[in-house]
């Protein structure tokens, strides 16, 4: 991405701030901070790197741990109410607690638009820099990581490096579902346009290739049949973090998470079973 472009999408962000402040949960932003490849002048940076930080109000610290309970991302309207649609953010919510890398504050409460701005400005150019070190990765992640939010990257890899669970990174080929029963519950649940409905298409004939009953299964956040579903899917980290709660606690035999459900493009998707949950980081999860 060019650094224009970057700035142009930073611009849009804090107009969004300024005229938000009379609303949750914009209203709950504390300061705003940039870092990695744009923060240190690069011309073409992978893509933004922003930590909110932000105080909940009761409200939102309700809405919180609802979504937490049930494996939900609660920040999914605050990070569409401060960026839109974009998804050349990596945001992180949260504050400057455990930070060990050079933030750049873009925006804090009390700020005028005219400041804002101002401090955006003042973030030097630097021909030399070239992209920050990503955190998080493994080798399955290569090619996958700009479609992974940072915060899964990191929760995976922290649970893979201590030996809790292994993470593989497969291509799901498709195919014709054999069960009518879960190909009708699909067709049900997804039009026929869905990217979703391919990805979950591909999911189960994945299943049925390794004679798996996918009626046991629990697929992007509905159980297919059985309420004993230790086979467990998702789409685009929307569920991710249940994944230590249905392996650990639900007796799981495997999550497979579609990376990018899209149509016409070959399925990548990630595979993670478990290894000795006793040593599952789960703090990095949440």
């Amino acid at each position: 991405m060019k650094r224009e472009k970057a700035t142009q999408l930073l611009q849009e962000m804090l107009s969004r701030i300024d005229s938000g402040q009379g609303d949750s949960p914009l209203s709950l932003v504390h300061e705003l901070c940039v870092f990695g490849s744009y923060a240190r002048g690069a011309t073409e940076p992978h893509d933004i790197d922003l930590i909110v930080d932000f105080i909940p109000d009761g409200p939102y610290a309700s809405h919180m741990t609802r979504c937490f309970l049930y494996g939900r991302n609660p920040h999914v309207e605050f990070r569409r109410l401060l960026i839109g649609n974009s998804r050349s953010f990596d945001i992180q919510f949260g504050g400057r607690a455990g930070v060990d890398f050079e933030l750049v504050t873009v925006w804090k409460r009390g700020d005028s638009l005219a400041q804002a701005r101002a401090r955006l400005d003042a973030i030097q150019i630097d021909p030399e820099a070239g992209r920050a070190p990503r955190d998080g990765m493994l080798p399955a992640f290569e090619g996958l990581d700009h479609w992974m939010p940072r915060w899964a990257r990191e929760a995976a890899s922290a649970a893979a490096n201590v030996g809790a669970v292994q993470i593989e990174r497969i291509e799901l080929a498709g195919g014709v579902v054999r069960s009518h029963e879960i190909a009708g519950e699909l067709r049900v649940r997804w039009k026929s346009t869905s990217p979703l409905l391919r990805a979950a298409t591909a999911v189960v004939v994945d299943w049925e290739s390794r004679d798996i009953d996918p009626g046991r299964a629990h697929l992007h956040g509905q159980d297919l049949r059985d309420r004993d579903t230790p086979y467990f899917a998702g789409f685009g980290f929307r569920h991710w973090r249940a994944v230590p709660h249905c392996l650990a606690d639900c007796g799981g035999v495997e999550w497979i998470e579609v990376v990018r459900p899209q149509q016409g493009l070959p399925l990548q998707a990630l595979r993670v079973t478990p290894l000795d949950l006793s040593r599952l980081p789960r703090d990095e999860w949440y």
